[in-house]
Formats: C-alpha cells, sequence, structure tokens
C-alpha cells in the first residue's frame, strides 16, 4: 500500500508528523491584509500550509440557487447564495501575492479550485498541491483538469459514499493522476459530533490504497486527536481572527490563541501514541530497577551455605536476580557472606 504523498518536498503519511492545513477560506473578508495576517497565524501557530479558496460566483452558483437555512445567520438579508460568493470571493490578482507572502514565510500556500479556470490561476503561481472540495467529488471535469497538472491531489469526502469516492479515484486514474489523498469529512460547518463518525478513516484505509486525513469542522481539537489516533495523517481546520466576523465561515473557526492550541494538541496527541514497539522506556529505567523485585537473603548467610527456600525471600528494589531465577539458585552454594535483606546477584554464588 502507498504509505505516503508528498506536499511541497514534505512526505505526508505513517510514521511522520501530521500534516496541518489552516483554512483561511473566505475568512480573509476580502481583505489582502487580513488574508496575510492569516497566513502569518498559521505560520507562527505550527501549521504546514495556508489554503485558500478560488473560485467566481459565475463559476460556482447559478444566479437563480435558493437560500438555505445556515444563511440566515451569515448572510445579508434575503441575499442569494450567488450574490454572496458575489461578494466574498478572493480576486484573482492576489493569488500570486499571497503564494509570494507564503514562500517569504516559508509556509505552504495551497487553494481549494472550484472550476476549471482557476486551476489554470493556480497553476499559474506554481501551487504545489491541489485540495478538492468535497462537493466538488463527481465534478469529474475538474477533477481531469487537476489531474491533468501533474500534481498531489488531497480529496475531501464530506457528503459522499463510498461509491462516489471510488469514481473520483478511478477519474484521477485515468487522468495519469495516483498520487492523492482522501480526507474524512462532514460537510456541516459546525459539525455536530453525533455526526463525525471517526472510524470511517478506518473504512477508507481499508477501502483505498492512499494517505488518509481529517477535515475537521468541529469547533475544538477533540475530534482530531482522536482522528490522529485512528491513523489520519493530514488535518484541515478553518482559522479566523476573529469569530464574530460577519460570514459563512468565522463562527465554527479557530482563533489565533486556540490554533496554537490546536497545533500543540495534535502534537501532544502523536507524542502520546508513541511507536507500537513495546519495550521499557529510557525515562522507565529508575522506576523499573527500583519497582521490579530481587531474591533477596531473608536470613544472614554464610560463605559456604546452601541457599534453600526458607533463606529467600522476595523485594524491591530489582537490582538482583529476578525470582523467576529461584529454580536455579536453590541449592547452589553462597559464595561470600550474604547480609540479611541484601539482593542476591550472581556474584554471590559459586
Amino acid at each position: 500500500m502507498k504509505k505516503t504523498i508528498q506536499l511541497n518536498n514534505t512526505e505526508v503519511g505513517e510514521n511522520f508528523p501530521c500534516y496541518i492545513i489552516a483554512e483561511i477560506g473566505s475568512n480573509h473578508n476580502r481583505d489582502i491584509n487580513t488574508a496575510k495576517k492569516l497566513i502569518k497565524v498559521a505560520k507562527d501557530s505550527g501549521c504546514d500550509a495556508a489554503k485558500f479558496q478560488s473560485y467566481t460566483a459565475d463559476g460556482l452558483y447559478s444566479i437563480y440557487t435558493p437560500r438555505i437555512s445556515t444563511m440566515e445567520r451569515n448572510s445579508l438579508l434575503n441575499e442569494t447564495p450567488y450574490e454572496l460568493i458575489k461578494r466574498i470571493q478572493m480576486p484573482i490578482e492576489w493569488h500570486k501575492e499571497l503564494k509570494n507572502y507564503c514562500d517569504q514565510l516559508n509556509i505552504t500556500f495551497c487553494s481549494t479550485p472550484f472550476d476549471e479556470s482557476m486551476v489554470d490561476i493556480l497553476e499559474s503561481i506554481n501551487t504545489p498541491f491541489y485540495k478538492v472540495a468535497s462537493f466538488e467529488i463527481t465534478h469529474y471535469p475538474l477533477l481531469k483538469k487537476i489531474a491533468e497538472t501533474g500534481k498531489p491531489i488531497i480529496l475531501s469526502t464530506g457528503n459522499s459514499c463510498l461509491e462516489d469516492i471510488e469514481k473520483a479515484i478511478e477519474c484521477l486514474n485515468n487522468n495519469t493522476c495516483n498520487t492523492y489523498a482522501l480526507l474524512h469529512c462532514v460537510s456541516q460547518y459546525p459539525a455536530s459530533i453525533l455526526d463525525i463518525n471517526l472510524r470511517c478513516i478506518n473504512t477508507l484505509r481499508t477501502a483505498f490504497d492512499c494517505v488518509i486525513g481529517f477535515s475537521d469542522h468541529t469547533t475544538d481539537s477533540l475530534s482530531s486527536s482522536l482522528a490522529i489516533a485512528l491513523g489520519a495523517s493530514i488535518i484541515e481546520k478553518h482559522i479566523t481572527l476573529d469569530k464574530t466576523h460577519f460570514g459563512p465561515d468565522h463562527s465554527f473557526a479557530l482563533e489565533p490563541n486556540e490554533l496554537k492550541h490546536f497545533v500543540q494538541t495534535v502534537r501532544n496527541s502523536e507524542s502520546i501514541l508513541g511507536t507500537s514497539i513495546k519495550q521499557v522506556r529510557k525515562n522507565e529505567n529508575e522506576n523499573h530497577k527500583i519497582g521490579r523485585r530481587s531474591l533477596t537473603a531473608s536470613v544472614n548467610i554464610q560463605k559456604g551455605e546452601i541457599f534453600t527456600a526458607n533463606k529467600l525471600v522476595i523485594k524491591r528494589p530489582g537490582l538482583g536476580l529476578s525470582p523467576q531465577y529461584i529454580g536455579l539458585i536453590i541449592g547452589k552454594e553462597a559464595k561470600i557472606d550474604i547480609a540479611k535483606d541484601k539482593w542476591i546477584t550472581w556474584e554471590c554464588l559459586i
């Protein structure tokens, strides 16, 4: 099975640090200085990549698209989805400037294109890899266009079944792309813990030959920590400067201090999981020696005496012979005098 994927020269997968993507999306509020501040927040918090969304209203929504319930608190009165996107879409000319700023800070720039024209824009600035949104999993012309770039692809799988994912991967493979990762995702904003179903990470790992991650739309770090425990190698999380800002993605995003805590929690989760090799750890050594038990003299034993069961007791510390050797000790002759309550070592035996 494929265990890793290269994301801008960073190897990602099993036995490598989790790759953390800060999803800025539309939370720049159509202000480039805010966008740059969010990039800096992502960098300072220890994220690996800062991600945007590349779309236009004309390329995304019909002007007749009806409002949905979640728009009531995140949009203008009676604003249609088309009008909302028109208002918040990232200007095309920002792409190059934001990519250059990411390069200056040494954090990877990436974006989600929502139509084929946006792929051309992102290719013009040499975007190192592509993220595909969950809702585009059946947009085969877009998948084909991205696949043909030859760049790695991260595909979110919210609002999808295994058949949807299988067909999307078939489209990628048919267009010469076999370098991809899948993100388990729930397309709710924010996502309810009752709908997260993190065991789907295991399902995706079993069903598909690729790196698996998690696009986390919850409001805390618990789900991502558990996802890492289940083997997620990529974590994506929305960020904002202020979750009270007006817009569709602010309320469930992490503010700067929360993001720092989130990244640290992810790293702590990795440290806690550690290795699958069961052995005495370096920091256990002292307890290992003191806490284990040794064969110990229950009476004063003179040189030349024969060890018998009633002359031995099993006590801490574990600085002498392990109790497992008691059968070898009984019947042997003491080589030296041994004081009561001293542990027995091999040097004590003839």
